[in-house]
């Protein structure tokens, strides 16, 4: 696929400050694939990356939503990173859930996939908000993944309310194995989507009743 020439432009201002901050810090990295595809860790990289998703479109003067999405998206994969924990990308990750125009799911995802990665216990209020929120579709499946790894009795009720929601049934499914113990009570609601349309639910279905106790 050919890129346009600004989304060419903002990947190379993007490149030039990853290369300046890098360059300072005696890292390696010039480029956001870099940092994707690396195991070293770049926490002075952190603020810069940091403000480039708050303003990322005064920063790539991009004007096209769906670019400005797909930057939005690798900025949050490049802050999927443990020197990102307990910093201000958190709360900027939380922005770009409700920005405007709104991200496609395909893209949000990588943010609900980081937040589920940064978030600690005490972002539980806003995460179990977004988890519940159907407006962000199957984006929010990394933050209910991480609803239930808390073992909160309140967080695996929210999740077993969005099984109605096709967009998130099968990440539903698949994220209460992370609850431990499951409660033998679910087998009357997990067993009804053994036979669901979508194979992937089937399968998940299945699965997560293998773990729940007889």
């Amino acid at each position: 696929m050919a890129f346009s020439p600004e989304r060419i432009r903002a990947f190379d201002l993007l490149s030039a400050d990853i290369t300046k901050v890098s360059k300072k810090a005696k890292l390696p990295f010039r480029t956001v694939n870099d940092l994707i595809r690396t195991n070293e860790r770049y926490p002075e990289l952190i603020p810069l990356l940091t403000d480039w998703l708050r303003n990322v479109e005064s920063k790539s003067r991009l004007t096209d939503p769906r670019e400005i999405a797909q930057l939005r998206e690798t900025l949050a994969r490049t802050l999927t990173t443990i020197d990102a924990m307990g910093t201000e990308a958190v709360p900027v990750l939380f922005d770009q859930l409700y920005v405007e125009p709104p991200m496609p799911e395909v893209n949000m995802a990588a943010v609900g996939n980081a937040l589920g990665y940064l978030a600690v216990p005490t972002d539980y209020k806003r995460m179990s908000a977004a988890a519940a929120d159907r407006s962000l579709g199957y984006g929010r499946a990394g933050i209910i993944d991480w609803i239930c790894k808390q073992g909160i009795d309140e967080g695996l009720q929210l999740v077993v309310d969005q099984l109605a929601d096709p967009s998130v049934r099968p990440f539903c499914l698949r994220s209460m194995r992370q609850f431990k113990p499951l409660p033998s009570g679910l087998h009357p609601t997990i067993e009804q989507y053994v036979d669901d349309p979508d194979s992937e639910v089937r399968k998940q279905a299945k699965l997560t009743l293998k773990k729940l106790p007889d």
